[in-house]
């Protein structure tokens, strides 16, 4: 089949400019407990509806953490390589023993060594687009993409059947059981006890309009057959603050619950309780006011939450805001896994390209990016400081987003300052990328960045961006796209 490209000449996200803040500022954001203004809301939303007018952008760069990797840990055993994968892939997952991957074309793959050897399992040519994949125990796991796919297992990932899903791209999901589910998609937050059979929107009781104030979904969390929760935001950033949804009678009734004090960046189901990883403001009644530090919380009906008396302290330079079940990024370096009865470390290479898409079993990692790349880990009795950035996660848009005429973004994120000691200032930068039938970005041109690290970190980022494919005369089409971003740059602290 031919394909079509279409050029959508000067077409790019609208958005209001969030303000600069001090360089002081900006390299000790989390020792208050403190919420981004809703400027980067608007700066989310605009990202995911393409209108025809200029996009005026700033984006955030964390500046690199100078210690090295610490308490003598030899780092030549192991170190990241790129694995050869028959498909784009978008995301991962661990099912505690093996590393899986999905992506483009339906592509679905695991790894039992490390990402060094991968099997296909299963593959569609010129599929849907897989955009995650978990698993709830060894048999059991879920994916889910553009289309309303949704393609599960229950022996262990040998086979995947298709279920019933609505007609419209999946952003989020988690299942309990092959039965018992949520789904966020681009317009809708719902719920299904039948396998996809039949879907229930979600409506809260006590709260009607908590998902007009808290729009952004977060994380869902599907914990068996009568609880599931939802972790809302006010804000498209991890630092926004939040709201849980729970049921505790299958999705028949939902209610808003609120936790005091604390700011939450990750949040998810495991060993049959819900956790909730972030910052806790302490000390609030002394002189000079609280301040803020780690705090992980658990709960089995997502009401009443019992703080965790595991050590966390390897979470206090960088607040544990990226966790899986397999533990948290306590640093560019260092997994901290605090979900069982102590707390154990594994240090990876530090690597400046590392996403916010990491999997990892006992003994290797993964993560996904315009590749992806695996290293080994090495088991430590103290955490090391990471020398690179960290990713920062966003959600997907608000509810309630109005359909785009244009090219609708799926993912499209961007960091909102960039720190750079070359460079100072404001600039105005030129993209322009080739967008797969698929939604995929193939390639990225930048012109105008002002330095080579600056132009790398931009291409990075836009090399993720994702795209609802593109139909024009009913068929799916490629895009050439065009635009601009405005980006400021200040000089490390």
């Amino acid at each position: 089949m031919t394909s079509k490209t279409e050029t959508l000449g000067s077409y790019s996200p609208a958005m209001v400019m969030p303000s600069i803040r001090r360089v002081g500022e900006a390299t000790e954001p989390r020792k208050k407990h403190f919420s981004i203004s809703s400027v980067v809301g608007e700066f989310h939303r605009s990202l995911m509806k393409l209108t025809p007018v200029p996009l005026l952008a700033t984006l955030l760069f964390a500046s690199l953490v100078t210690n090295a990797v610490a308490y003598g840990q030899q780092l030549s055993n192991f170190g990241w390589h790129s694995a050869t994968v028959p498909f784009r892939v978008i995301a991962v997952s661990s099912d505690g023993s093996s590393i899986w991957a999905c992506g483009a074309d339906e592509g679905i793959a695991v790894s039992s060594d490390g990402g060094t050897h991968w099997q296909l399992k299963h593959q569609s040519a010129d599929g849907n687009l897989l955009l995650g994949i978990q698993f709830v125990n060894s048999k059991m796991g879920y994916a889910a993409g553009t289309g309303g796919l949704i393609l599960m297992t229950e022996d262990g990932g040998e086979s995947w059947t298709s279920h019933a899903g609505p007609n419209e791209t999946i952003l989020q999901i988690s299942f309990s059981d092959p039965e018992h589910g949520l789904i966020r998609t681009i317009g809708s937050l719902e719920s299904t006890v039948d396998g996809g059979k039949n879907w229930s929107p979600i409506a809260v009781a006590n709260d009607p309009d908590v998902l007009k104030k808290f729009p952004y979904t977060y994380s869902l969390a599907a914990l068996d057959g009568e609880h599931m929760a939802v972790m809302l935001k006010e804000g498209a950033a991890q630092y926004e603050s939040q709201t849980f949804l729970v049921t505790d009678d299958a999705g028949k009734s939902w209610r808003s619950i609120n936790v005091p004090n604390v700011t939450l960046y990750s949040f998810l189901p495991l060993h049959g309780k819900y956790w909730a990883v972030g910052t806790e403001v302490v000390g609030k009644d002394r002189p000079g006011g609280g301040h803020g530090v780690p705090v992980a919380l658990y709960s089995g009906d997502g009401v009443n939450w019992v703080h965790s008396t595991n050590d966390l302290s390897a979470c206090g330079p960088e607040m544990c805001t990226l966790c899986t079940t397999q533990g948290c990024l306590s640093s560019n370096g260092t997994i901290t896994d605090f979900f069982g009865k102590g707390t154990t470390y594994r240090i990876f290479p530090s690597e400046p390209k590392l996403t916010t898409k990491w999997a990892a079993t006992d003994s290797a990692m993964c993560f996904a990016g315009s590749t992806l790349l695996c290293s080994g880990l090495t088991a430590v009795d103290k955490p090391a400081a990471g020398r690179g950035p960290m990713p920062v996660r966003t959600t997907p848009g608000p509810l309630g987003i109005a359909s785009s005429q244009g090219p609708h973004c799926i993912s499209c994120g961007l960091d909102r300052i960039l720190v750079d000691p070359k460079a100072q200032g404001t600039f105005t930068i030129k993209l322009s990328l080739d967008v797969a039938r698929d939604g995929t970005v193939t390639t990225v041109e930048v012109d105008g960045a002002p330095t080579p690290e600056i132009k790398s970190r931009i291409e990075q980022q836009v090399q993720q961006w994702l795209f609802e494919p593109y139909m024009k005369d009913g068929m799916r089409v490629n895009l050439k796209l065009n635009t601009r971003i405005q980006v400021n740059v200040i000089h490390p602290r």
